[in-house]
């Protein structure tokens, strides 16, 4: 089940501050070697017999866990940008509102440099072989998510109590204000198209509003996959727990192990096949860490398996994605290849 909500303009402030409010721990060290990698896939469609089309693929670069983190937060901050831009437009300040809108824009370029890059090359010959057709066209996959599956519930009834529509939200809140199963993604590239015009009409206030008001409209979606429902659960279980470690409170920190570990038994269930070897990996990753909990490293090691269970949500189309695994101490990681593909 694949259900999708846009982000009406009317609820943009509240959304931005429950943004902010979100901490993530972040890494803002980018390895030069992902920059370095590339890989190449050749595909050629036609008999030849008139024309026969070859589409070169050349991807380059890799996305951490660390960065995909570091892209998320970025792409929070970049909303907060976006809706004090429009709230200072209201208010006729054109100045506070370009800064606003610059320092968006500089944000998008940030984000658009951790993400990898992958170079289509089209080219069309006809049958002596003379090129008739070539094209290049450089492509991301810059739909951000935000939380990575991990929405909470004071997140999200910000929005439906902006809105007054719960229509909307049919089948995203959940009863008894549990855990919203979702994921929000930012079309970084629509919405640099947006501030660039937005920009352009600084002048006219509301004109430049109403280009970023479809940042928020067009430009941020909702995602509810109830399958991955588990995943949520074990990954808040999984941050409880390495934060416990961090401060010592070993017995709570054991305690949520023990529902994470339930957690991804149930999410083994559901995916079957889909979920490979890498979830019964971790879940034996998690029993054996359970009685080493105050050994250096635990907390670290429990991180490294959040962002291994932030790989296995449904990814939608064109989703910026966790191209690196995380070894786990007697786990070889499959997440990235067998399960957040499917």
């Amino acid at each position: 089940m694949n259900t999708k909500f846009s982000l009406t303009h009317g609820c943009a402030a509240s959304f931005a501050a429950a943004l902010v409010a979100v901490t993530l721990a972040l890494s803002v060290v980018r390895s030069s070697a992902a920059e370095s990698t590339a890989n190449v896939s050749t595909n050629i469609y036609g008999s030849g017999k008139q024309f026969k089309t070859t589409v070169e693929r050349r991807s380059q670069g890799d996305l951490s866990a660390e960065d995909l983190h570091q892209a998320s937060l970025l792409a929070s901050q970049f909303l907060t940008h976006v809706n004090q831009a429009i709230q200072e437009l209201a208010d006729m300040h054109t100045d506070t509102a370009q800064n606003n809108i610059e320092k968006a824009q500089s944000l998008a370029k940030v984000v658009h440099g951790l993400l990898p890059t992958t170079i289509v090359t089209t080219t069309v010959k006809d049958a002596a072989g003379k090129e008739i057709y070539h094209d290049e066209q450089q492509v991301q996959d810059d739909q951000i998510p935000i939380f990575m599956g991990d929405v909470a519930m004071e997140v999200v009834e910000p929005i439906v109590e902006a809105k007054k529509d719960e229509a909307a939200l049919k089948g995203v809140k959940l009863a008894d204000a549990q855990v919203i199963h979702t994921a929000v993604l930012v079309d970084l590239n629509y919405a640099e198209r947006k501030l660039k015009r937005a920009m352009d009409l600084i002048t006219k206030p509301q004109e430049a509003s109403t280009e970023l008001a479809l940042i928020q409209s067009d430009g941020v979606h909702f995602y509810a996959h109830p399958e991955d429902n588990p995943l949520v659960e074990a990954q808040q279980a999984l941050r409880l727990a390495e934060r416990m470690v961090r401060e010592k409170k070993f017995e709570g920190a054991n305690s949520n192990l023990v529902t994470a570990k339930l957690q991804l038994e149930a999410y083994r269930a559901l995916a079957g096949s889909d979920a490979g070897t890498a979830v019964a990996d971790m879940e034996k990753a998690i029993q054996n860490l359970s009685g080493e909990l105050q050994t250096p490293g635990a907390g670290d090691q429990i991180r490294r398996m959040w962002d291994n269970v932030t790989g296995w949500f449904k990814r939608e189309s064109g989703q910026a994605h966790q191209t690196t695994t995380n070894s786990l101490p007697g786990i070889m990681t499959n997440s990235v290849s067998s399960i957040s593909s499917r």
